[in-house]
């Protein structure tokens, strides 16, 4: 629903600024309705607080521009230049924000900010986001298809039928985005920093299953994986984890005090203030460098499998 106008806004209809320079215009908390702004240049322009609905913006430069709290519904900012803009708390509703077509500028993100964004129904395809910060974003229906979306992180964000396809995501991450498994497409799970939640129940349960199969030797229940599971700060004191697979997981400030690793699998896992105490991690594969903020007092590891090269990238699944 469109939002109320404030008593005290002022408001502007019908302006067409087609083509104009309007550098470091000053157009703060207001409320401008159906205008035009398609090629116009507005660099350093001041449109914090303000609030445009059915409005084309086609073109137009926002470099270092300062849109917090803006608010843009059912606008148009197709091949828009958005370069080091201010846009915390922006909101884009409904609104064709920065689509590309080949050959065209790219957005270049470097201090942007989308924290706290409603992007619902916007179209970022070709879009250059690199490093780009949407924490707090809400996304529904937003197309991110062959967008460059390298080292971008998506904190916290709400990410509901969201188009990935043919995006460029390596090291994106998305660690803190519970929504995003089910979001990506499966070649982005190789490449994107994501971890799962596991309840305290369901981790017993695949443990359970997991000496079954130590004690069975293979014959009942399965071998544990823990790829991409968030494990941080959890007591795994005393449990054999010989031959798991933990790639990707985050076992962070865990305590995992005399446990078995024989043979585990603990590459690209962050293993931050991990208490290792008295532990047995011989044959376990270790990316370089892995330990080098783990506790270790008493632990046995092998300092060949420690310098393993680093694997192929990996997913993050359900155990």
């Amino acid at each position: 629903m469109p939002s109320q106008n404030r008593p005290d806004q002022k408001v502007e209809t019908g302006l067409d600024f087609a083509g104009r320079c309007l550098n470091k215009i000053n157009l703060s908390e207001r409320l401008i309705l159906n205008s035009t702004f398609d090629g116009a240049s507005l660099r350093r322009a001041n449109l914090s607080g303000a609030e445009f609905r059915e409005c084309s913006f086609v073109g137009a430069d926002f470099d270092t521009a300062i849109l917090r709290r803006t608010v843009f519904e059912n606008c148009d900012f197709t091949r828009a230049a958005v370069t080091n803009a201010n846009l915390q708390d922006a909101t884009f509703r409904s609104t064709t924000i920065l689509s590309y077509e080949p050959g065209q500028p790219k957005l270049r993100p470097s201090n942007n900010k989308f924290d706290g964004a409603v992007l619902d129904g916007s179209c970022f395809r070709r879009a250059k986001l690199v490093a780009m910060k949407l924490h707090e974003v809400r996304a529904t229906n937003v197309d991110f298809s062959n967008c460059d979306l390298r080292g971008a992180s998506f904190d916290g964000a709400s990410l509901k039928d969201v188009n990935f396809f043919g995006a460029q995501l390596v090291d994106a991450d998305f660690s803190k985005c519970p929504e995003a498994h089910a979001s990506l497409p499966d070649y982005a799970k190789l490449v994107v920093k994501l971890v799962q939640p596991i309840s305290t129940a369901r981790l017993e349960e695949v443990l359970a299953a997991h000496l079954r199969w130590l004690g069975s030797n293979g014959q009942e229940g399965h071998r544990l994986n823990m790829r991409g599971m968030d494990l941080a700060g959890r007591n795994l004191d005393g449990y054999d984890f010989s031959g798991t697979d933990f790639r990707g997981a985050r076992l962070d400030r865990a305590s995992m005090k005399d446990v078995k690793l024989v043979a585990a699998d603990l590459r690209l896992a962050s293993m931050i203030n991990t208490n290792f105490t008295g532990s047995d991690l011989r044959g376990a594969f270790l990316s370089k460098g892995a330990l080098k903020r783990a506790v270790l007092l008493d632990a046995s590891y092998d300092q060949v499998a420690a310098a393993s090269p680093a694997p192929e990238p990996v997913p993050a699944s359900a155990p």
